[in-house]
């Protein structure tokens, strides 16, 4: 053991407590000859008798007097403690920079004397504590907890104040040569490609191909705004691995083109030997940790992706970056490195959180070292390429969407998104948006020839906005149509046209393409169709709604509005006003007891609602709806439900004066409770697919599609969709010989 150096600093207060101390021990008739022993004394006790520590052999034995004051044992104590620490320290740092002098330029020799002499200053740290463990009586100023606490922050403050450049440097070697040492364990595995068994297992709370697939999930990706990705609460982490799709080809790389063939000192070691390295890591780094003394280990990552980026020319393909090599580098080599280093707890759910946080880290390191290195690389682009540039992109662009996304295999909706995406991109390459006009052009040459689904897929994206990042519009860059623009008003024949410039149209073009809602508008054929689709969606929406509840839908349209002129959208404000009304209305019906609870109606005025008499547009894109005359609606009605509808007209006449009722069959939903022997299903359908399965009510009941057809005095089409809807649904099931039935359980 070290001793403590007689000329080691002494503390005022630690002095000023030794007077105390004595003079209250020749108060109390103590006259032993060192009633206060020195730090030295303590811990050649407490490590000769590590079992039997009492209090009456021990060299503390007249400092457990409850009423010696807190504040003077522990300025005495702490003083006694520094000094031991601190004459510790002076002799261990000096041996070992002398050592180290002597052995600077041998990698491995630092590490084996850095690892040794991180363990004797942590052997040094841990004995200012040992005597605190003796079963000291309650009230007793050594046994507060508030001692051991001072202990440890003042001694690791002293640690810290006495480590120097010399030891900070060869902190970096030994967790650096320590990467090696894991990549050099993981080559002596081959020819398996396995590497869970590299992490620490106090981290790990997955195991094998479990914990494999873990590690290199993305973390990062649709996360809300306004959220520290680099401190994601745990319950974001786990929903983020849920997420995933782990079986990502775009993850696979081959191992030969991340994998360098290195000759280090670390490869020349034998399995087992990197393996006892790798445990002395772990060891020293938990010691680090403990001493606040672990180095800021994404400097070292850094430094090692830049060294990494220099030493080779890494290829690139059109299928693999080199965003993705890297990344299947530090999966798989430096996060193992990670979960040894990094601090842990007892609990492996928070060690495993804490180990996701910092695996993000590492990642945005990675990505920053590579989006630096490639920044020198874009003036050399820009200057090795002339004027074409633009050109050939717009050209080679336009060729790859002709041949791979204009076709009738892709839905309506995924070219408009593409379309709207290809816009953002272009925009930002070329904001003058030169290029951008003929890019338009092929799309709206495509849609507006060959695609019947366009309203439809246009109408679909803007309801549905809030999910998706690309239709976010500032409010300042939102573009408002004109009037003439909504009417599509014609120019006489005999008038002057001044033809817009093209630097007008790129002007206006620079305006528009800054809101993708207006782009995606100006897809199709004219702005009146795209309000007659609209209005179209939100009365089959409003028809089918429950509670009467429009406030989502008026908040759709208010933010559509911004893009129109005033009073463009008349029919949707009379509908969702018509909604409002048939509330109130409904309200006063029920207040009879009578009238069937389940039964509620929406109260329309005909020719503003989808079908009405006001549609003087033919539009072949639309499938209108059955006319609203109950004559030509002959489906029949589900048992019992006619009586209902006749009570609820006569009440509707009393509240609503020389007023009545024409019900439509065909519009609306239908609620249905569906009890089965395993199971029970509440499902919202139309009234079409409610009236079929009415039909299926007695045992033992199958219908072919033609008797049904019959039967219910309906359109064939519609009867194959609600056929298709339940069989999904798992309630009706085709049988060999063409009848539909229910399934059996």
């Amino acid at each position: 053991m070290l001793t403590l150096y007689h000329n080691a600093p002494k503390q005022t207060r630690a002095l000023d407590a030794v007077r105390k101390l004595k003079a209250y021990f020749e108060r109390q008739g103590i006259n032993e000859k060192e009633p206060l022993p020195n730090m030295q004394k303590i811990v050649d006790y407490c490590l000769k008798y590590p079992r039997l520590l009492r209090i009456r052999d021990s060299p503390l034995k007249y400092l457990h007097d409850p009423d010696l004051p807190y504040t003077v044992v522990h300025d005495w104590y702490i003083g006694i403690a520094l000094n031991y620490l601190e004459a510790s320290l002076f002799v261990l740092l000096e041996q070992w920079k002398s050592d180290y002098m002597k052995k600077r330029h041998d990698q491995e020799q630092i590490a084996q004397l850095f690892a040794k002499a991180v363990n004797d200053i942590y052997q040094c740290y841990e004995h200012t504590g040992l005597a605190l463990g003796i079963p000291f009586p309650e009230g007793c100023a050594l046994a507060a907890v508030e001692l051991k606490d001072k202990v440890r922050n003042r001694s690791r403050a002293l640690i810290k104040s006495k480590i120097s450049y010399y030891f900070m440097e060869a902190r970096n070697t030994f967790y650096t040569l320590t990467m090696h040492q894991i990549e050099a364990l993981f080559k002596a595995n081959q020819p398996s490609s396995s590497f869970a068994n590299l992490f620490s297992p106090q981290m790990m709370k997955y195991k094998d191909d479990q914990l494999e697939t873990m590690v290199q999930a993305f973390l990062d990706v649709e996360l809300p705004k306004l959220v520290d990705v680099f401190n994601l609460p745990d319950d974001y982490l786990d929903m983020a691995l849920d997420r995933q799709e782990f079986n990502d080809p775009d993850n696979e790389v081959d191992m030969n083109s991340w994998l360098m063939n290195t000759n280090n000192d670390a490869s020349k070691n034998d399995k087992e030997t990197l393996e006892a390295h790798i445990q002395t890591f772990s060891t020293v780094c938990e010691q680090l940790n403990n001493l606040d003394l672990t180095p800021n280990w994404t400097e070292i990552l850094k430094e090692a992706v830049e060294k990494r980026l220099e030493s080779i020319d890494w290829e690139e393909s059109a299928d693999v970056s080199v965003v993705q090599i890297q990344l299947k580098w530090l999966h798989v080599l430096i996060l193992p490195w990670l979960s040894h280093l990094i601090p842990k707890t007892d609990d492996i759910d928070t060690n495993w959180h804490n180990f996701l946080r910092e695996k993000i880290k590492a990642e945005h390191v990675l990505y920053e070292v590579i989006y630096q290195a490639k920044i020198p690389e874009i003036f050399d682009i820009i200057i090795a390429t002339k004027r074409g540039l633009l050109e050939d992109l717009r050209d080679s662009l336009m060729r790859e969407i002709q041949s791979r996304l204009l076709h009738q295999g892709a839905s309506a909706v995924d070219i408009l998104q593409y379309y709207i995406d290809c816009i953002k991109s272009v925009s930002v390459i070329d904001p003058s948006c030169d290029i951008m006009e003929s890019i338009i052009e092929l799309f709206e040459s495509y849609l507006k020839t060959f695609r019947k689904d366009v309203i439809a897929g246009v109408v679909h994206l803007i309801r549905n906005a809030h999910e998706y990042s690309s239709l976010q519009v500032n409010d300042d860059d939102i573009y408002v149509f004109k009037k003439s623009e909504l009417n599509n008003e014609q120019v006489p024949a005999d008038a002057v046209v001044i033809k817009e410039d093209k630097p007008a149209k790129l002007r206006r073009l620079q305006k528009k393409s800054k809101d993708s809602v207006a782009m995606l508008i100006c897809m199709c054929r004219s702005l009146k169709d795209f309000i007659k689709g609209y209005s179209d969606k939100l009365g089959h929406v409003l028809l089918s709604t429950n509670n009467y509840d429009t406030i989502e839908e008026i908040q759709r349209l208010e933010l559509l509005k911004r893009n129109f002129p005033p009073d463009a959208f008349l029919r949707c404000d009379i509908m969702l006003q018509d909604v409002t009304d048939s509330r109130r209305l409904d309200t006063s019906v029920h207040l009879n007891s009578s009238i069937d609870p389940d039964l509620h109606a929406v109260i329309v005025s005909r020719k503003y609602w989808p079908g009405g008499s006001d549609e003087d547009d033919d539009d072949d894109d639309y499938d209108q709806d059955d006319d609203y005359d109950m004559g030509d609606a002959s489906i029949k009605l589900w048992p019992g439900q006619q009586e209902s509808l006749e009570e609820y007209d006569q009440e509707f006449r009393k509240i609503k004066k020389s007023r009545k009722l024409k019900f439509l069959p065909t519009k609306g939903s239908v609620r249905l409770n569906l009890e089965f022997q395993s199971r029970t299903l509440t499902i919202d359908v139309s009234p079409e697919a409610a009236t079929l399965l009415s039909l299926f009510e007695g045992k033992e009941q199958s219908y072919s599609r033609n008797d049904i057809v019959t039967k219910l005095k309906v359109d064939k089409t519609v009867v194959v969709e609600c056929l298709e809807f339940w069989m999904k649904k798992e309630v009706l099931e085709l049988s060999a010989d063409g009848h539909y039935q229910l399934v059996e359980e």
